[in-house]
């Protein structure tokens, strides 16, 4: 319905620009009929004082795989309501022969819209190895080339002097098994590795949420899309995966400043995943409630999202839906504690906290 009244009024708006007579006229031209992209509905509030920006740290343009020029991969993040993208062509593998430019081109290029779009663009790479090493994303680069040596060790301690952010991607591909390999262990504990992809497209890696938790990384998940997004993701339900990470500022210091201190979570449809302390504040700046009336602990109350995020909860053996955007009541013990179905800390462990807390 909003959908269709927001039709009718650039219908009635173009009419009534139309000229009465069209007779005798060359061309008439009609700027206002490019309407400015709005992005896909999604609001996720601030944070414990952090700006909460939507990101996507892993797509590929025609200067590797992809099937997009650089230009038009930030206008799609714009589309879909992104703050942040991250060009991460490939350094080892670019079957897109025709394309004859150093590894630095596609970056260049993306930031040619980054103002016009308002998606800050972030300038990475990924080092495309065989296991175990696997690939990697180094993000926030200043010279890519840096990258395109033999050994995957040097190029990653190349993207290190530049003071990059090294994720492991999509640690369950391509094999379906997410083993953390010895030359992983070692590199985490040089502090060379920062952060997982837990989610990758259409896949999702449970036993890697561990390995965030154990070793203390950044929880992260992104589209790694090659061909074209709406062509990738057609319906609402199927929405690319995306980084949700809490900044102090909207900038590209500010994200790096919040990936490297494990400020971030990832949601892959209705799922959230993150560390226990993320998760926890995500929800409470998403839902507050009040008691309607109460009675031996027992209360009526109504629970508010402020966001457009769904949650399933288990209260006292019940299953709850708090839809986006929606009040919802339902009874309580408020000693009662909530337990969130819907997200992930582990691959067996979820959100669960006081439901006294929300308020």
């Amino acid at each position: 319905m909003k959908k269709l009244y927001l039709s009718i009024i650039f219908l009635l708006t173009f009419t009534f620009q139309v000229p009465a007579q069209l007779q005798g006229l060359d061309v008439v031209k009609v700027p206002e009929a490019q309407q400015p992209y709005s992005g896909e509905y999604m609001h996720i509030p601030d944070v414990d004082g952090f700006k909460t920006l939507k990101c996507d740290f892993h797509v590929h343009t025609i200067f590797s795989d992809g099937d997009l020029k650089p230009e038009n991969r930030v206008w799609e993040g714009a589309i879909r309501g992104l703050d942040v993208m991250a060009i991460t062509d490939h350094i080892e593998y670019r079957p897109n022969t025709y394309i004859k430019a150093d590894h630095n081109e596609s970056y260049r290029r993306a930031k040619t819209v980054e103002e016009s779009s308002k998606v800050i663009v972030i300038q990475g790479a990924e080092i495309t190895r065989s296991k175990p090493i696997g690939h990697l994303n180094a993000l926030f680069l200043k010279d890519a080339n840096a990258l395109d040596v033999d050994d995957p060790l040097t190029a990653i301690d190349n993207a290190l002097d530049q003071g990059a952010f090294i994720m492991w991607n999509h640690p369950g591909w391509p094999n379906d098994t997410s083993t953390i390999y010895k030359v992983h262990e070692e590199l985490i504990r040089q502090k060379k590795i920062h952060g997982i992809e837990l989610v990758n497209g259409f896949e999702y890696y449970p036993k890697a949420f561990n390995y965030c938790k154990d070793y203390g990384l950044t929880y992260m998940g992104n589209t790694d899309i090659h061909g074209v997004y709406k062509q990738t993701y057609r319906t609402d339900r199927q929405s690319g995966p995306m980084t949700i990470v809490f900044a102090k500022e909207r900038s590209e210091e500010g994200v790096k400043e919040a990936l490297f201190a494990g400020r971030s979570v990832v949601k892959f449809g209705d799922i959230l995943i993150g560390s226990e302390k993320n998760l926890t504040a995500l929800v409470k700046a998403c839902l507050v409630y009040e008691v309607k009336n109460s009675h031996d602990n027992q209360a009526l109350v109504k629970v508010m999202n402020k966001s457009t995020l769904n949650f399933e909860i288990l209260l006292d053996n019940k299953s709850v839906t708090i839809l986006g955007n929606a009040t919802t009541e339902f009874k309580v013990h408020l000693n009662d504690k909530a337990k969130f179905t819907n997200t992930y800390i582990t691959d067996n462990s979820q959100l669960v906290i006081d439901v006294s807390s929300l308020r």
